[in-house]
């Protein structure tokens, strides 16, 4: 989709992972409409020429056996997002149907304190020494919350019930049919008897211990959902604060999260002597690292795409080839929708890829803009030079940045990522949680680069307690208990809930005109500036009549 020399007969490029991602996307929104809203198969008539289109503005007409064999893996692709989505959706609905009082064992995964009772999540689940084969959530008196940890095996008795509707008063249960959960228990007595031998879910617990044994509630409970995306424990005042802030997503582990552990392993192999061994084993070793990593957060969507997105950037590194960010962005896509289709429905997942198809779209175009009004005020505020800097000018050298400079172009680099993967999420945001924050924008070039930075030497000080003594625990982490007090105290004092635009409904058509008017603002079409800005200019206003209209 990007303008090249010899593509002005291609409206842009075709990309294939793209594609197939998007055509996979569909086929699985096709079947989701057929499924529950009983859309007749006759509408593949229709549908299916413009899965396959794209091929058609982005291809010499002179290349009939490339075009055909690209439309055909489009609609195959298409197919096989159908068919796997309502493949789960039938596995889904076919789990027994148990209801009634029960003894049942699992294995907690997780727990949540909600004051007057304990809310515990179970793998691995036996009824009367049947598997069940799916997640339950078991409701229990809230003495037992300190009584229970995770990897405990659980002996469970109460009141267990089926849920295998795919709906719920607040939708689709997107999350639910991702996580496999069919079951609730509502129990009153809970038996510890044994631990899980499973790694991922040992290391999550012992993390788990020796941050609340070495550091204050409040920090402690920020340290682990920053590290893991556990939010249980987190006060909900706090929370909701945090989210009002726009920056929540410090909270979900991502690509911001993924990101700075690959780049500390990265800074770790060029400064020791890992840099001398051969690039398939550092690339075996950051791989394991971050595949571990991931298995400790549970592989959660924005886990695995972030891994996939590093990993492929990293493979391409070594071997001295470029990828290009959308085919990275694609190949994520479908890794995780061919495991989980249902997941195109979760708003975390709707998230996590708009952002990063905010920041392929529209980066570029804000950092140029930066760029422009950096030189303006390089003119309205001339550098001051001495006479060796004065001389160099003078016979056509250049001068290295100093040190504003590059905290300007740092800056200026994390404003343009933010604001793109802000304006990319605006409309999500807007129809999943009826708000965005004013505060987003600041918060973010604010906060971002301090995660980034902080990150991958927060893991390892939680890595090093995890391995000493728990009396050690309070040494260890004395630091990052004292700036996590420091850095929440902005959200303790102040109420970002006083700067938030709010929106009743956000239909499905102002979705398309929003999306299609961010990638007008980018250069993936070969058109010139003055049509793609038109182009954008009319997305944009439709999209805000839309809203205008459905908001009344």
């Amino acid at each position: 989709m990007a303008e090249k020399k010899g593509t002005k007969d291609k409206l842009f490029n075709f990309r294939p992972v793209f594609f197939l991602a998007i055509a996979f996307c569909l086929g699985i929104v096709f079947c989701y409409f057929h499924l529950y809203y009983g859309v007749s198969l006759w509408w593949l008539l229709g549908l299916l020429p413009i899965v396959g289109a794209p091929f058609l503005f982005c291809v010499c007409k002179r290349d009939f056996i490339m075009r055909g064999l690209a439309i055909g893996a489009l609609l195959l692709s298409f197919g096989l997002g159908a068919v796997s989505f309502s493949s789960q959706m039938q596995d889904y609905a076919d789990c027994p149907n148990v209801n009634g009082e029960y003894y049942v064992t699992g294995t907690v995964t997780g727990k949540m304190d909600y004051g007057y009772h304990t809310r515990l999540v179970l793998e691995d689940v036996y009824v009367d020494g049947v598997c069940l084969k799916s997640t339950l959530n078991a409701t229990l008196p809230a003495t037992f919350y300190d009584k229970v940890a995770l990897g405990d095996e659980v002996l469970l008795f109460g009141k267990l019930q089926t849920e295998i509707d795919p709906f719920n008063d607040y939708g689709f249960r997107a999350n639910a049919i991702g996580d496999n959960l069919r079951y609730t228990l509502q129990g009153e007595n809970c038996t510890v008897t044994g631990r899980t031998t499973d790694l991922f879910l040992l290391v999550h617990s012992r993390m788990q211990a020796v941050v609340y044994a070495g550091m204050d509630e409040t920090p402690a409970a920020v340290t682990m959902a920053v590290l893991t995306g556990d939010t249980a424990a987190i006060d909900a005042d706090l929370l909701e604060n945090v989210r009002y802030g726009g920056i929540a997503h410090i909270f979900a582990v991502s690509g911001l999260h993924m990101g700075a552990l690959y780049a500390f392993c990265l800074l770790l192999i060029n400064k020791s002597a890992l840099r001398k061994t051969p690039k398939i084993v550092q690339f075996i070793l950051v791989a394991a690292l971050l595949l571990f990593y991931a298995g400790v957060c549970g592989f959660s969507a924005s886990v695995t795409r972030a891994l996939v997105l590093c990993l492929v950037a990293y493979a391409t590194k070594l071997i001295g080839s470029s990828a290009d960010f959308l085919e990275i962005i694609g190949l994520a896509a479908i890794v995780i929708l061919f495991g989980c289709p249902s997941s195109l429905f979760e708003v975390g997942f709707q998230l996590s890829f708009a952002a990063c198809l905010g920041i392929a779209f529209l980066e570029k175009g804000i950092g140029q803009v930066c760029v422009e009004v950096g030189k303006g005020l390089r003119k309205i505020f001339p550098r001051r030079l001495s006479d060796s800097q004065k001389k160099m000018l003078a016979e056509g050298d250049t001068l290295s940045l100093s040190v504003e400079g590059r905290i300007a172009r740092s800056l200026a680099s994390a404003f343009s990522v933010s604001l793109a993967a802000q304006i990319a999420t605006t409309p999500i945001l807007l129809g999943s949680f009826g708000y965005i924050s004013g505060w987003s924008l600041l918060l973010n070039v604010l906060f971002v680069p301090l995660i980034s930075a902080a990150f991958g030497f927060l893991l390892l000080f939680v890595a090093i307690a995890c391995v000493l003594p728990l009396a050690c625990s309070g040494f260890v982490l004395y630091l990052p208990n004292l700036l996590w007090s420091s850095a929440l105290l902005l959200f303790e004092v102040a109420d970002f809930s006083t700067f938030v635009l709010t929106a009743k409904a956000v239909p499905a058509a102002a979705y398309v005109a929003y999306f299609g008017g961010c990638t007008f603002l980018s250069d993936k079409w070969n058109v010139s500036k003055a049509w793609r800005r038109r182009f954008a200019w009319v997305c944009f206003m439709g999209f805000a009549l839309v809203l205008l209209f459905a908001n009344l």
